[in-house]
């Protein structure tokens, strides 16, 4: 039985030929830490397209976040809400009248 030869890399950066064993490439390149489960949106904050509005009403939805008072709350250049928390983005979709479907029991 033959063994299949393929073309590699090796640690010196040269290309050379190898059949057995296979190397293991990409352990130099593998995370240090192990993954997390889950999200960390909460982290970088929730951006929510639904919620939001036209690039060319970002002026105005900022003005009224600030004159309601909203503290967690903000809108980027694209028109997107980003919130920071919970319970921020609980008022604002309330305070625009729209029905969280995605809340969970702290909501």
């Amino acid at each position: 039985m033959t063994r299949k030869k393929y073309l590699y890399h090796d640690k010196s950066g040269e290309m050379a030929w190898h059949d057995h064993p296979a190397p293991e490439f990409g352990k130099e390149n593998a995370k240090r830490e192990a993954r997390r489960c889950g999200t960390n949106a909460w982290a970088t904050g929730l951006v929510s397209d639904g919620a939001g509005c036209h690039p060319s009403q970002v002026h105005e939805y900022r003005q009224d976040i600030a004159d309601h008072g909203f503290t967690g709350v903000d809108v980027n250049s694209a028109g997107d809400v980003v919130f920071s928390s919970r319970k921020e983005r609980s008022r604002y979709l309330k305070h625009r009248g729209f029905i969280d479907r995605d809340g969970c029991y702290g909501d």
